[in-house]
């Protein structure tokens, strides 16, 4: 296993996409802005300026841009946090799969 908490984990049984995307995290008491740099079928990773603890649940929302599919809302579960560099890399696990979310994941490709 790398040591690098960005790389994705070779165990996963999905294939995860490399990303770069700007998202929107809500919580009941807050709205930030975070980045969205992995994505699977089942996960989510991404860089928070807040860090979460394990079993919180988030409202990720993202757009993307380069093709014509509207914005997409994620509730993820988080399942772990690391400090890297002067913010954290969240890990989750996405709890509500859309069509809209399907439909995005498979446009991923396309693009990265």
């Amino acid at each position: 296993m790398s040591d690098n908490p960005l790389q994705a984990n070779e165990r996963r049984q999905e294939n995860r996409f490399a990303t770069h995307l700007e998202s929107v995290l809500e919580q009941e008491e807050y709205t930030i802005y975070t980045t969205v740099i992995n994505l699977s079928e089942q996960g989510v990773g991404f860089l928070s300026a807040k860090p979460f603890k394990k079993g919180d649940i988030v409202n990720i929302n993202l757009s993307f841009y380069k093709q014509d599919i509207e914005p997409i809302a994620m509730k993820v579960q988080v399942q772990s946090c690391r400090e890297v560099d002067l913010e954290f890399y969240i890990g989750g696990i996405i709890v509500n799969k859309t069509d809209e979310l399907e439909a995005f994941y498979a446009a991923i490709p396309q693009v990265y």
